[in-house]
């Protein structure tokens, strides 16, 4: 899939060409605003996919919390020792 990077006006005045190309050739597109990337055109199936995969992710940690059997706020205190170890070492390195 070829992806083409555009500013809003051009998108905005090309908008039926870029469903058309997204559409029935796969094309895909970039759309910048004041020269950083705001949004993107994909086929309706890259999204579809992507939500699946979303879900699946999101669903696969839900599971892991309900076997770990924590609370809410443990597993927050338990991420936020893990990140404090993780910076502590990078600042050792230096």
């Amino acid at each position: 899939m070829v992806e083409k990077e555009m500013g809003v006006t051009e998108a905005r005045e090309e908008f039926s060409s870029i469903i058309k190309d997204v559409q029935y050739r796969s094309g895909a597109y970039v759309i910048k605003r004041h020269g950083e990337k705001a949004a993107a055109v994909v086929p309706v199936q890259v999204y579809l996919d992507w939500k699946k995969q979303r879900k699946g992710f999101f669903d696969q940690i839900r599971e892991i919390q309900g076997r770990a059997d924590l609370s809410p706020m443990k597993a927050s205190q338990l991420a936020a020792d893990a990140i404090e170890a993780v910076r502590s070492k990078e600042v050792q390195k230096k």
